[in-house]
């Protein structure tokens, strides 16, 4: 009987692990500079960002008046070898008139429209809106 549970307990460590070979983001320390969002994503991200974030932060994403620049080596700076979840958390925050505003969803869109941006590579799954995921995944500059 013990050997069964020590089975049990095996099979269930193995898939746990395989959980995130499943959703194809398997090397998530390094895979946002291996590609960790598709083109039709930072599209979406793109639209949304237009819609939602130009006014403050600007067409080169620049950042205007108070608005910090999303994009180039002072956002780099700041958020590099921060978790990708804590920059879908302050998205979450925007705009200030109403935060939260955009789904988890439309949260990762408009990240992976500034990975873009920012000259992360295009990969050939969509980014996941898993906080799990999200949380294992760090920005960084190419």
């Amino acid at each position: 009987m013990k050997l069964s549970k020590f089975a049990l307990v095996q099979a269930l460590a193995v898939f746990v692990l395989a959980v995130p070979a499943v959703s194809g983001q398997t090397d998530l320390g390094s895979s946002v500079l291996k590609g960790a969002y598709t083109e039709e994503q930072a599209l979406r991200g793109q639209a949304l960002y237009y819609q939602h974030c130009l006014v403050c932060h600007g067409e080169m994403m620049s950042g205007l008046d108070q608005a910090p620049p999303l994009a180039g080596p002072q956002f780099s700076s700041i958020w590099n070898g921060e978790t990708l979840w804590a920059l879908v958390d302050r998205i979450n925050t925007m705009p200030p008139t109403q935060p939260g505003s955009l789904s988890r969803q439309e949260n990762v869109d408009v990240l992976t429209y500034m990975l873009w941006y920012n000259g992360l590579p295009l990969g050939s799954k969509p980014l996941t809106t898993e906080k799990d995921l999200l949380t294992a995944m760090t920005f960084v500059t190419p």
